[in-house]
């Protein structure tokens, strides 16, 4: 897979079949779009392609809303579709400015080159919005590309959307938000350097830097794999009242393991909430509730 971060010189040579959109999360129903797509890709001969954005515009214009996967991540899922280019346009005043014309004869057919275009049935794009389905008809009756309109995917009679998943994630329901993930809800960073206070507590941790739109802020019973063998932890995602605050970190304290992780980009599953971030009122208090955290997710991987 390829991946394209700016259009602004670009001259696609190649016929594409695309799908755009904000694909956060790529959860089960982009699965099954994407796997269309490149299926549809081979069948007329021509390169797939995801086309998506950076930010996503849901994170640029409502700062409490977050991204369910790092570009990392995602970059990791799509090598695995096997679709050719993901095109990352970057959602920046330019593109926000931009007219639905512009766009779609600018980007789309000029840059991109599309042939076909697949899109979900509630996809809007352009200045305020004003390019919808609709929209691309008129383009697609005219043979610039052909359009197919996805319409909504659903698991358990309700649909699969990245609000749900958001929702449900901050609900502390994890189960469903995997279920239309259709994998587990998972945090990924390269482990760093800490200020080793909580070795010096007895409870050391893998610590990883997030960004702040995670949105997650508490204590995790959380799980990971080292070595293909799978760890037992309890995280601490959010900031440190207790101490500097400032920084907002994932901690975790892996069961049963000693050894150094500096360095390595870890992946963990977050399985459940146990509680709220609180500040205490020293070491002692702090290591107490620590302690408790510890048998909290214990109890919940059942682990004795």
């Amino acid at each position: 897979m390829k991946i394209i971060r700016d259009v602004k010189k670009l001259s696609m040579k190649d016929k594409i079949t695309a799908t755009i959109g904000g694909y956060d999360g790529i959860h089960l129903g982009h699965q099954k779009i994407i796997s269309k797509v490149v299926q549809k890709a081979k069948n007329n001969n021509t390169k797939s392609a995801l086309i998506t954005f950076k930010p996503l515009p849901k994170i640029y214009f409502a700062k409490k809303n977050f991204e369910l996967l790092t570009i990392y991540k995602k970059m990791q899922i799509l090598r695995g579709s096997k679709i050719d280019y993901m095109i990352l346009l970057r959602f920046s005043d330019t593109l926000i400015s931009m007219s639905s014309k512009d766009f779609v004869e600018s980007i789309l057919i000029k840059k991109l080159n599309i042939s076909s275009l697949t899109v979900g049935h509630d996809f809007k794009f352009g200045y305020r919005q004003t390019g919808d389905v609709d929209y691309l008809k008129n383009y697609a009756e005219k043979g610039f590309f052909s359009l197919h309109i996805e319409e909504k995917h659903t698991l358990d009679d309700e649909r699969i959307s990245s609000s749900s998943i958001r929702d449900s994630i901050l609900q502390n329901n994890f189960d469903k938000a995997s279920k239309m993930l259709g994998r587990p809800y998972s945090v990924s960073g390269k482990i760093m350097h800490g200020d080793k206070r909580g070795s010096t507590i007895g409870f050391p941790t893998a610590n990883i830097k997030l960004e702040p739109n995670v949105l997650l802020s508490g204590v995790y019973a959380v799980s990971t794999y080292i070595n293909e063998k799978k760890y037992f932890a309890v995280a601490n995602i959010g900031y440190r009242p207790t101490f500097d605050g400032e920084k907002y970190l994932f901690e975790a304290h892996i069961f049963d393991f000693s050894s150094s992780l500096y360095g390595e980009r870890m992946e963990f599953d977050i399985i459940s909430k146990i509680r709220d971030t609180r500040k205490f009122s020293g070491i002692e208090e702090l290591k107490e509730s620590i302690n408790k955290d510890i048998k909290s997710a214990k109890e919940i991987f059942k682990l004795k």
